[in-house]
């Protein structure tokens, strides 16, 4: 069907830079792609650029590009900076959508939820249009068996072009590509069953003592790297030429204090046997261990987390002040992670008369946008305190150039996504990236888990050579659980 409509204002206002001008030339004219850009190099301008050659070659009528709840107004920022081509924004009013999506539009935005909850709708639009669609954030279907990644696996054979993008394609384990691939080519890489490849890229924890297993560990994504040569791209800051300033990580160790230490041990004690059997582990599954064992993360950031009677200030609060206060000697701001709700609530507190703001998923869009906008703009506001599932993507925020990480958990995505809030283009001056780690406690785990993971990501995806990931991969983060839960 030929849609009769006025054709849009297509001229660009803003250049690509060189590398992003290599990726448009690449794949503007390929039916399915992925990028893969590192965090912060612009691949929401090359999408950009795309869906503009699209539209003025008549490649696709409309495109579809679908991102997080909480990215929307970024895009249309973007777009805005970028271009004159404004963006038809769906909502969860599925009557408003269906006039909108009726309508002879070119660019349509929404969030994940809304198109896997009008799945039918989208699924009657691709079928009438040439569409194209862009996943931005594409690991949120890297869950096979979720229902957002199975309406997208089923809406992705009606369009004409396909895009998904992502800083962190290997955002956890190596077997969370499958998903995301599986929407480009149906399977034609990777293969049709999940479970087979998931397999083949499972950092287990009986790969410590198995010198066979961790080469053909290795061996398998050496092979996955060479599978997705054809059909992604990636971009470092550093093969893109990116001249950004230092970036120093820093090992902060916090001593509990004596309540905290007690509580601990307690919990430590009535988990250990529920993972250990003889000393080993008995679960291979370390994020069920993980899951498991939320409470030691819980204690070891912040006892009242676990225990309200517990009145004292948080060791790990009291190095944040000391962390904070050579900062703003500096005229620096900070942003501090966490990955608890009530930690936002208190760490900003404490941090009041330093212009703290926090944001969480506790507060709706309109809020965290203003506490965002006034860490960026107010020069009384200098810290940031955030919970990386509702900041850890599509902000710019080197505004900050130091951040604390609280607590973390087992998600590498979360760990990546959120120190690249600050460092990034555009980011003028040195980067300090601390980790808080309560002494002898669950951590250290959590601190050698994801250098595993960040090693295996980084070889899947092409950004090390052998010999790197030959130096540096560690496979002994079951042994230090091991130790910790020894009572």
């Amino acid at each position: 069907m030929k849609l009769i409509r006025k054709q849009p204002n297509l001229v660009l206002k803003k250049n690509a830079f060189p590398f992003q001008q290599e990726a448009i030339d690449l794949i503007k004219d390929k039916e399915y792609f992925a990028i893969f850009h590192e965090q912060g190099l612009g691949k929401t301008k090359i999408a950009i650029d795309l869906i503009y050659h699209w539209i003025n070659s008549d490649i696709i009528d409309s495109v579809i590009v679908v991102t997080k709840k909480s990215l929307i107004s970024n895009w249309s920022e973007e777009l805005e900076f970028h271009g004159n081509l404004n963006p038809i924004i769906l909502s969860n009013n599925k009557i408003t959508n269906y006039q909108k999506l009726s309508s002879p539009g070119f660019l349509y935005v929404c969030n994940y939820e809304l198109l896997r909850n009008d799945l039918p709708r989208f699924m009657s639009f691709c079928k009438m249009r040439k569409v194209g669609i862009i996943l931005d954030e594409s690991t949120q279907i890297k869950t096979p068996s979720s229902k957002t990644s199975k309406a997208l696996h089923e809406l992705s054979t009606l369009c004409t072009r396909k895009i998904i993008m992502t800083g962190t394609p290997i955002s956890n384990r190596p077997y969370d590509i499958w998903s995301q691939i599986y929407f480009l080519d149906s399977g034609q890489r990777l293969g049709s069953t999940f479970e087979d490849f998931k397999d083949s890229y499972d950092l287990g924890n009986d790969l410590n003592n198995n010198l066979g297993g961790q080469i053909i560990f290795k061996n398998n994504l050496k092979i996955l790297n060479d599978k997705l040569k054809d059909c992604s791209l990636r971009e470092t800051k550093e093969t893109a030429g990116i001249q950004l300033p230092g970036k120093k990580f820093i090992a902060h160790e916090v001593s509990m204090d004596a309540k905290q230490y007690i509580l601990y041990k307690k919990i430590q004690e009535e988990l250990s046997a529920e993972v250990l059997k003889d000393g080993k582990i008995i679960t291979e599954d370390v994020e069920v261990i993980l899951k498991r064992l939320i409470r030691l993360v819980q204690i070891s950031s912040n006892p009242k987390l676990v225990d309200e009677n517990y009145t004292q200030t948080p060791p790990k609060l009291l190095a944040c002040q000391k962390i904070i206060e050579s900062a703003l000697l500096d005229n620096s701001k900070v942003i501090i992670w966490t990955n608890f709700v009530q930690n936002v609530d208190e760490i900003t507190n404490f941090f009041a008369n330093e212009g703290a703001v926090g944001i969480s998923g506790k507060f709706d869009i309109n809020q965290r946008n203003s506490s965002i906008k006034s860490f960026r703009k107010d020069p009384q506001t200098k810290i940031l305190v955030a919970t990386p599932g509702v900041a850890k993507e599509g902000l710019t925020l080197v505004e900050a150039n130091h951040a604390i990480f609280f607590d973390r958990n087992f998600s590498l995505e979360n760990y990546l996504q959120a120190q690249d809030r600050i460092y990034r283009i555009s980011q003028e001056r040195d980067c300090f990236i601390y980790k808080l780690l309560s002494i002898n406690s669950i951590d250290y785990w959590v601190d050698a888990l994801l250098d595993a993971k960040e090693i295996a990501a980084r070889y899947g995806q092409g950004d090390i050579n052998e010999e790197e990931y030959d130096e540096r991969m560690n496979f002994e983060f079951s042994e230090i659980l091991s130790d910790i839960l020894q009572t």
